[in-house]
C-alpha cells in the first residue's frame, strides 16, 4: 500500500535540462500490483530546468510527524498531462526490508510454537533479529487472549500488524485475530471511544458496524503491546484478488450480484459518516456462496462536514485523478472511482489502467 502521495514538480515539456547526481534503481522492482494487468515499459529520463531527473527508486530513513523514525522507498515517475505539459510524482512507502522482518516473524511461528531454539540462515539476518521476532511474538499474544485462543497460522500482515488464523480454547471455533501493533499506530488513528477507552480508530470503526457484507468483530483484548482483534472467519478466506486471478467465467447476473453487496457495504458505512478508503480487491473476503465481506479497515476515517483529507492511504490503482495530482478530497469521491475499478477488474480480470499517465487521462 502507497503511505502518501504528493506531487513534486509540474513543467513543460519544453524546457532544457541540467543534471544531479542521484542513486535510483529502476523501477523493474517495484511491488506487484494487486490485480494482473498489462505491462509497459516506462524508464526514461526526465528533465526540468535545472536538474536531470530519474524514474526509479531511492531508499532511505524519513521521520513521521508523530517523530517515528521509518524505513521509506521513494517511486519517481513522470507523468504526460493532456496540455503537453508533465510532472513529477513520487510515492512513499515503508520500505520492504521492514516488511521483510515481518513476514520472518510469521513463519518462524509457522514452523514452531517455541522459535528460540531456532536459527535464521538467511543472508544478513543474525541473532539479533531472532531475538526481536521472538520477543515480538511473545509481546503479541501476552495477556487474556492466550487464555482464550490458540493460534494456528499465519494469514497476512500490513502496516499496523499482522493477521493469524486461530482457534477458541473452549469451542474450537475458527476465528481470524489481526494483531494491532500499538507503537505502528500514528498519532492521528488514536481515538478515545466511550465503551473501549483509547484505540485505534480501526477497532472503534469495527466495532459500532453492524452490516452482512462487513467483517464481524467479536471481541477486542489488548495487552501492553497489541491489540488483538478477533474477527469472525468468513468462508475459506479467499479474497477477490485471489477470486478474478483464478479466472473465473462470471456472467453478467453473477458479476453483478458480487457489486451490488460491495455496494451495500459502502452506502451503509456511508450512512454512519464512515469512509473506508482503501476498497480494492484484496480486501474483499468471497466464499463459496459468492458472498462478499468488506474487510481491512485501517485506513478508515470518520467524514466530517468540512473536512478534507491531504493524504492518500490506499493502493495506486485505485486512485482517482484528481487526488494523484495532489489535490484535497472530501473522500466520498475518490470511493465512487474505486469501486468504478473494481466492478471494470470483475468483468474483465485486470486493471482498467496500467500507469499514471492512463488514470490521469482516464480513458478506458
Amino acid at each position: 500500500q502507497w503511505a502518501a502521495l504528493s506531487v513534486i514538480h509540474n513543467a513543460k515539456s519544453q524546457e532544457s535540462s541540467g543534471q544531479v547526481n542521484s542513486a535510483v534503481g529502476p523501477l523493474t522492482d517495484m511491488p506487484a500490483t494487486s490485480t494482473p494487468k498489462k505491462q509497459k515499459a516506462n524508464e526514461h529520463i526526465l528533465s526540468s530546468h535545472t536538474t536531470r531527473i530519474l524514474e526509479g527508486r531511492v531508499e532511505g530513513c524519513g521521520y513521521h510527524r508523530d517523530g517515528t523514525r521509518v524505513e521509506v522507498q521513494c517511486d519517481v515517475c513522470r507523468s504526460n498531462l493532456p496540455d503537453g505539459s508533465f510532472m513529477f510524482c513520487v510515492w512513499i512507502k515503508r520500505s520492504s526490508q521492514q516488511g521483510a522482518l515481518l513476514q520472518t516473524d510469521l513463519l518462524l511461528q509457522n514452523q514452531s510454537g517455541n522459535s528460540s531454539g531456532k536459527r535464521i540462515d538467511e543472508a544478513g539476518v543474525g541473532e539479533v533479529l531472532r531475538s526481536t521476532v521472538d520477543l515480538e511474538h511473545s509481546r503479541a499474544c501476552d495477556g487474556q487472549f492466550e487464555e482464550e485462543y490458540q493460534p494456528i497460522r499465519a494469514v497476512g500482515k500490513g502496516a499496523f500488524g499482522f493477521v493469524w488464523k486461530a482457534i477458541r480454547r473452549c469451542n474450537e471455533q475458527e476465528v481470524i485475530v489481526k494483531f494491532i501493533s500499538k507503537a505502528r499506530i500514528v498519532s492521528d488513528c488514536w481515538v478515545d471511544d466511550p465503551m473501549l477507552g483509547r484505540v485505534s480508530q480501526e477497532i472503534a470503526i469495527l466495532t459500532r458496524v453492524q452490516h452482512h457484507n462487513i467483517v464481524k468483530v467479536l471481541e477486542v483484548f489488548e495487552n501492553g503491546s497489541y491489540f488483538q482483534m478477533v474477527m469472525e472467519k468468513h468462508g475459506d478466506g479467499l479474497d477477490l484478488f485471489e477470486f478474478i486471478d483464478m479466472q473465473p467465467r462470471l456472467d453478467e447476473p453473477l458479476t453483478s450480484y458480487i457489486f451490488r453487496q460491495i455496494v451495500a457495504a459502502v452506502f451503509y458505512l456511508r450512512c454512519k459518516n464512515i469512509i473506508h478508503r482503501d476498497i480494492k480487491d484484496e480486501n474483499i473476503i468471497i466464499d463459496k456462496c459468492f458472498h462478499i465481506r468488506l474487510i481491512d479497515f485501517g485506513s478508515a476515517a470518520i467524514l466530517v462536514p468540512g473536512k478534507l483529507f491531504y493524504h492518500f492511504c490506499g493502493t495506486l490503482e485505485y486512485c482517482s485523478p484528481e487526488v494523484l495530482q495532489g489535490n484535497p478530497y472530501k473522500g466520498p469521491e475518490l470511493e465512487m472511482w474505486s469501486l468504478g475499478v473494481l466492478l471494470y477488474t470483475l468483468l474483465f480480470s485486470e486493471n482498467p489502467f496500467c500507469d499514471v499517465g492512463e488514470i490521469l487521462d482516464a480513458k478506458l
